[in-house]
């Protein structure tokens, strides 16, 4: 049985979702004396270092102008409101004030309505329906098919001089949401995927100011190639259902079963979607994280002398069994603190952009209908507030009980908050530290440091060529 779909790209916004208000134009906004920021009449110019380097722009914003500032990005009102408390407002107090924002238009051409793109009402039915694969009950039987795929991966490490890391963590964590969520080996889609996520993923980013979607239809290669990258990445996701629908196979014990058990409730078209949201984020936004953490530690050989420490000593790396996923934390404090950190100064998803639907009041400033609201944790997790020292890369303030327990609601949330908090938060950080250790254990890897490619995610620039060292 095979299935056709209509495609993300050019499908509309559900009329299910709560209307978009028209936006503040720069001539129709009159200032707020609570809203510090750069003169409107430079819009043009702050709309291109925008662009240039959008986490830099940010957090120059912040240290010039404090905790919230406007600024006008293609001639509408964006509103920066960098605050722990004005994070914790936006995403879970008066979350229901606000729709996902720009770059979420241009990440539906890819992700159609999943999780990560989708509003209410089909946001909270399908997260309910998500949900059970996520329980804690199975983090176990997930954590014994990533312990298999982890050896397995990186025993094919032994005997290479170096690894490309970048491309390296991008196939291990695919394969382990393939496996654990959609129950099929991903080999055979691999390069398939690494190529068109890309193209996606420079294109989400680089073409969400309000306005250049005008291009989509044009003959400018660069906005052809984003809709080729989006239906190539569709063919797959198709095709990963098509092959369970053919199998017959009655599995209802992983994601991809359960959502097909319910066609009665969820569309072909939304399972798609789904199957599309966790290929970009249950295996890119932890693969940057690997990579990232892998190249801080390259750098900081006191910290990876403590995490071959902690490898060394647990007990089920020298008995060579799969621990159970209280086993794993229990076992890890060390590399929850690097993951913990890492994710500070290099948070996979770095900017939560939002459009206020009605007026509100957030952390004392007032937000108009139709604003742009900018959250970031890139600009979040550097407050020297609640992170002294906050360009360091410093693992130790994560370890004991007291510094987590510290921070206000909204000062670290590298998986978002409120109902829009990630779903795999738990499955993830199972799977990076297992990752962490197992690697640990058996192999140092050394390479330079890598420039940042802030695009829909934080990834690393290139392949971060690392030498492989076997322990």
């Amino acid at each position: 049985m095979s299935i056709q779909t209509n495609r993300p790209f050019q499908a509309p916004r559900p009329n299910q979702y709560p209307p978009i208000p028209d936006p503040i134009h720069r001539k129709d906004w009159y200032g707020n004396s609570f809203l510090p920021g750069p003169n409107p009449i430079f819009s043009d110019l702050i709309t291109a270092t925008f662009m240039i380097n959008t986490p830099k722009f940010l957090l120059k914003m912040q240290r010039k102008y404090g905790s919230s500032c406007s600024f006008f990005l293609s001639r509408r009102l964006f509103i920066g409101l960098f605050s722990p408390s004005a994070v914790h407002e936006v995403t879970v107090a008066q979350q229901h004030n606000f729709v996902k924002g720009v770059g979420f238009a241009r990440m539906r051409k890819v992700l159609g309505e999943g999780l990560l793109t989708n509003e209410e009402p089909i946001h909270l039915a399908h997260r309910r329906m998500m949900q059970p694969p996520f329980h804690h009950g199975n983090l176990d039987s997930y954590v014994a098919i990533m312990h298999n795929l982890i050896n397995e991966h990186t025993n094919i490490w032994r005997g290479k001089s170096s690894i490309d890391l970048a491309p390296e963590m991008m196939a291990l964590t695919l394969e382990i949401v393939s496996q654990c969520l959609f129950g099929l080996d991903s080999h055979q889609y691999t390069q398939d995927i690494a190529e068109s996520m890309e193209v996606a993923i420079d294109r989400i980013e680089r073409t969400m100011l309000p306005g250049l979607e005008r291009f989509d239809k044009s003959v400018f290669r660069y906005f052809k190639k984003f809709e080729i990258a989006s239906d190539n990445l569709v063919d797959i996701a198709e095709a990963i259902i098509n092959k369970r629908l053919a199998s017959n196979e009655k599995k209802d014990d992983d994601l991809l079963g359960i959502l097909l058990q319910m066609r009665d409730q969820i569309s072909i078209d939304h399972i798609r979607d789904e199957v599309l949201t966790l290929i970009l984020s249950g295996h890119e936004t932890t693969a940057n994280v690997m990579s990232w953490a892998f190249s801080y530690l390259s750098k900081n050989l006191a910290v990876r002398k403590m995490l071959e420490d902690e490898a060394d000593k647990a007990a089920w790396i020298k008995e060579d069994r799969t621990p159970t996923y209280q086993e794993l934390e229990d076992s890890s404090p060390v590399a929850s603190a690097i993951l913990q950190e890492t994710m500070r100064l290099a948070p996979p998803v770095w900017v939560a952009p939002r459009i206020a639907i009605v007026d509100c009041v957030i952390d004392g400033v007032k937000i108009p209908k139709g604003a742009h609201v900018l959250l970031s944790q890139y600009v979040t997790h550097r407050n020297p507030r609640y992170f002294p020292n906050p360009e360091q890369w410093k693992p130790a303030r994560w370890l004991g009980t007291n510094f987590e327990k510290s921070l206000p609601n909204g000062a670290y949330f590298p998986f978002g908050g409120g109902g829009r908090k990630c779903l795999g938060e738990y499955f993830a950080l199972a799977e990076a530290r297992l990752i962490l250790l197992m690697v640990a254990k058996n192999f140092r890897l050394d390479g330079s440091f890598p420039k940042a490619q802030p695009r829909a995610t934080y990834r690393p620039k290139g392949a971060v060529k690392n030498k492989v060292i076997t322990r």
